[in-house]
């Protein structure tokens, strides 16, 4: 009786999120143009980006088909290197991670995907991209392309799906790092995610006033949106039928309960958390800890949402350190 009461309860917080957000987003949010989400197709204002990660940090463009569609990543380092898999957050794609990859790729192999319906990654206005779905295309794509068990990171929305990634297929996890993770409730709300619960979502930019309040919230140098903003105006702007779309579907198709949840995780695992962050509140880091008792947490002070963007070198030295100790711990068992 102890161990089922004790299930529900870990159920329970997996699930706050979405059981506090999830119906009043979904009954007051707009609902996106389905015309234009047929009509939309992938088209990059960000063309330099492209060109110079590969001069920056010797990174080359892949693809391979998965669940039809074709799914993109960057892939490079040190091939003798420890894999590493780098998943990004919600309205990104796999050039969040480049500030951070010239400081990783001298000892570790990279793997940096788009998510499936994400940057270069095809979108499918017929397709689910619900958590479950996105972390069984991650697996079928890992089966084709990871050399073995991998070190996970995953941002915000990435974290969720890491986290879960993690939970479902152990054989692919060596480590597990949650960057201000997305999937679960703290004590409070930032004023994002208490716009959720009215309909509101400010993740969704609509012009270039929408864009800097965007990255305004979710970095805490405000300096870094004015140097963003040209490059990110127009995949965002032009894309904001997509995003309405999987943000709803995100809320819509919940993880199931019946398989592997977060509470099951193994692997050792790291929570970093920016305590800045305007995005998820900084109490969801105590979630996950209470969820995955045995991982270190991480608090970085000054930091906003995305410390990969806002402070890579800091970034780096704490995944590397957490990996080699977790390596020296693995060589003494």
């Amino acid at each position: 009786m102890r161990d089922t009461r004790k299930s529900i309860d870990l159920r329970s917080l997996e699930q706050s999120f979405a059981n506090a957000v999830a119906a009043p987003y979904l009954s007051q949010s707009k609902q996106p143009c389905q015309k234009r989400l047929q009509s939309w197709r992938y088209r990059s204002y960000i063309p330099l980006l492209h060109r110079l990660h590969g001069q920056l940090t010797g990174l080359r463009t892949h693809h391979c088909m998965v669940d039809n569609r074709k799914l993109v990543w960057l892939q490079g380092g040190n091939p003798e290197g420890e894999p590493v898999l780098l998943l990004h957050g919600f309205g990104s794609c796999k050039e969040n991670w480049v500030p951070l990859l010239p400081f990783l790729m001298r000892h570790y192999q990279l793997f940096v995907p788009d998510l499936p319906g994400w940057g270069q990654s095809h979108f499918c206005a017929e397709k689910v991209y619900g958590f479950d779905q996105q972390v069984e295309r991650l697996d079928a794509w890992g089966k084709q392309v990871l050399p073995g068990p991998v070190h996970i990171v995953g941002s915000s929305m990435g974290g969720g799906i890491a986290a879960l990634l993690a939970a479902r297929h152990p054989e692919l996890t060596k480590t597990l790092t949650l960057m201000n993770a997305a999937g679960v409730a703290g004590n409070d709300f930032t004023p994002f995610e208490r716009g959720l619960t009215q309909g509101r979502n400010s993740l969704i930019a609509h012009n270039v006033k929408g864009v800097l309040d965007l990255l305004g919230t979710t970095m805490a140098n405000p300096a870094l949106p004015l140097i963003m903003t040209p490059f990110a105006c127009w995949d965002l702007v032009s894309r904001r039928h997509v995003n309405q779309h999987m943000f709803r579907q995100l809320l819509q198709y919940t993880p199931c309960e019946t398989r592997p949840s977060v509470s099951e995780i193994k692997a050792p695992t790291l929570i970093l958390w920016g305590d800045k962050d305007n995005v998820i509140h900084i109490t969801c880091s105590d979630t996950y800890k209470a969820l995955i008792p045995h991982a270190k947490t991480k608090l970085l002070k000054g930091i906003g949402h995305m410390p990969m963007v806002e402070a890579p070198r800091l970034t780096s030295r704490l995944l590397q350190r957490f990996w080699k100790e977790e390596e020296k711990t693995e060589a003494r068992d």
